[in-house]
């Protein structure tokens, strides 16, 4: 039974998902990593998140050849592709795969945090890491369907001859931990209350206060239909669990009375626009029809 050696770890954390692991991502390697991993014996296993590289021992020497180029560096690529459809719609930063799409790589040292270091420049991943599709870094990783269809992101770990000779020596955490880092999506959340709830009587609040919500009045909805809205006062974080308790409830003879305990949370679900402040928001619909 062959002996491997682990070489390092990749993984990939996001905000929304309970447990902030996102499931189902799958790494796929482009044609030159598939060549390196089958001639040097190396091993691609899933972890939570992510993956590990490990590395056959009896194969080092083929590896480290490879790592002493100094003109061509040894860097293992990976097209990463999420089985959650909506994954793009649960993230902060904008991916717009008609256009661009987000590198990482560890090609520029950057602070290790714990005994990990992260892949992009910011605390999370941004803007900045998105490159465009015809951009020449892409020539040799993208083909004309993955321009088509491109993955959700790209990442490249380059292995240096030192490093790897601190593995094979067994060295104390020489094992690396990279990671990419997504903040979930925040933006406006907005309560239509239709049919027998339209009554503009009823009010929202956060019982733990954290969120406060602007009553917008009565609205005009397709079909002629009446509804009474009301909008978070700043842009509110989506969540697989929600950690917010918010109540509806209603005035009446100098009194409050609670209508609805615990209303149901923003989703990925049903988005739509309204301008804000003079700018354009993608805000979070949720409707409620008792």
């Amino acid at each position: 039974m062959a002996d491997y050696t682990p070489l390092f770890t990749l993984t990939v954390e996001h905000g929304y998902y309970d447990g902030g692991v996102p499931p189902a991502l799958g790494f796929t390697p482009v044609s030159r990593t598939a060549v390196l991993i089958k001639n040097c014996g190396l091993l691609i296993k899933p972890v939570a998140g992510g993956i590990i590289v490990l590395q056959n021992k009896k194969e080092q020497e083929s590896l480290a050849l490879h790592a002493a180029d100094k003109e061509d560096p040894l860097e293992l690529v990976f097209k990463v592709y999420a089985e959650d459809v909506a994954f793009k719609s649960k993230t902060d930063v904008l991916i717009d795969t008609n256009e661009a799409i987000p590198f990482f790589h560890n090609h520029v040292e950057r602070d290790d945090t714990g005994g990990r270091s992260r892949l992009h420049e910011a605390n999370d991943a941004s803007m900045i890491d998105l490159v465009k599709l015809d951009s020449n870094q892409f020539n040799s990783l993208l083909d004309h369907r993955d321009r088509r269809m491109p993955p959700l992101f790209i990442v490249s770990i380059r292995l240096k001859e030192k490093a790897l000779k601190s593995i094979e020596q067994e060295a104390p955490l020489s094992l690396k931990n990279y990671y990419i880092k997504f903040k979930e999506r925040q933006l406006y959340w907005k309560y239509y209350l239709v049919g027998s709830m339209a009554r503009e009587t009823l009010f929202l609040i956060d019982m733990d206060r954290k969120a406060e919500f602007i009553s917008l009045g009565k609205e005009l909805l397709d079909g002629q239909r009446d509804a009474v809205t009301f909008r978070s006062a700043h842009r509110l974080p989506l969540k697989e669990m929600p950690q917010y308790r918010f109540q509806l409830k209603e005035k009446g003879n100098g009194s409050e009375k609670v209508i609805i305990k615990r209303l149901p949370m923003a989703d990925v679900s049903r988005f739509g626009r309204a301008e804000i402040d003079g700018r354009q928001e993608v805000v979070s619909e949720i409707y409620i029809n008792c």
